[in-house]
């Protein structure tokens, strides 16, 4: 199989996921459309390719970057290699006339503190399936299995739970999660990723931390076939892929599913690529 490398997006503030571009609503300002300039500078902070401050040149007292309210400046963090698209929107009298600017920023290296911590997150070989642990070992009517590359959850009974996690180690700070997922959908069932620093114990839920990713039906996704990075097809009540560590130490990265009850679809779920990549 071949191995993908997919490129998390930048980081606002280092701790916010970038967003989409759009004009958003604001105060006004006062100036006029031809008197507005979204034009803005990039400059590496502390001689950094990959933190970076975006300052606006405008007396516009509204800001918007990539659709996010803020000020003149900003600072961003971008943890891999590759080429980023930033727009600067300010807005005239009322919000109604905006001017929009946009770079597109390359950033030449990944930055040495974000490479993945996940060891085996591809699935590829016998050496990267020896990291991962399903837990309990044996369910009936689920099952974790291995091949071409790729890890699936499969369900076939009301509520068959089959956990699969691994362990990383981590320093304080800020952790981005994402992985690819894809499935047929189905109609009543989850797949929620956690971290900890407790291991899981045998017949407890684990949940330690709250829930950073997740697919959940009754929240409106995963209803039908998906296919896509988990931050970006997923749903529910979650962290939006950012979790803070506060100390150091062997932390356990754990996906919790499920089959449904009642579905029309036994749950199956394919994950690939799977990543956790400090950001601050």
């Amino acid at each position: 199989m071949e191995i993908k490398k997919y490129l998390f997006p930048a980081v606002f503030g280092l701790t916010a996921l970038f967003a989409g571009c759009s004009p958003e609503e604001s105060d006004s300002n006062g100036l006029t459309n031809d008197e507005l300039d979204a034009s803005f500078t990039v400059t590496p902070m502390n001689g950094s390719t990959n933190r970076l401050l975006l300052n606006g040149n405008t007396t516009a007292t509204t800001h918007a970057w990539n659709g996010a309210r803020g000020t003149d400046a900003k600072v961003v963090f971008f943890p891999l290699a590759g080429d980023y698209e930033v727009s600067h929107t300010v807005c005239g009298k009322g919000g109604v006339d905006c001017v929009t600017a946009t770079q597109s920023i390359n950033v030449p290296s990944d930055d040495p503190s974000a490479f993945n911590r996940i060891e085996g997150g591809t699935f590829e070989t016998a050496e990267d399936l020896a990291h991962w642990t399903t837990f309990p070992a044996n369910v009936n009517g689920a099952v974790w299995s291995f091949n071409n590359g790729t890890a699936t959850f499969n369900g076939s009974q009301n509520w068959a739970v089959q956990n699969l996690y691994t362990t990383i180690e981590v320093e304080p700070g800020d952790y981005l999660f994402d992985m690819h997922v894809s499935g047929q959908g189905s109609d009543q069932t989850y797949l929620e990723w956690y971290a900890g620093y407790n291991a899981p114990v045998a017949g407890q839920d684990y949940t330690e931390g709250g829930q950073i990713l997740a697919l959940n039906t009754w929240s409106g996704c995963a209803t039908t076939p998906f296919s896509g990075q988990l931050s970006e097809v997923g749903c529910g009540n979650t962290m939006n892929g950012v979790r803070h560590f506060s100390q150091a130490g062997t932390v356990y990265i754990l996906i919790r599913t499920a089959s449904g009850v009642g579905t029309s679809n036994p749950f199956s779920v394919t994950i690939d690529n799977v990543e956790v990549r400090r950001i601050n």
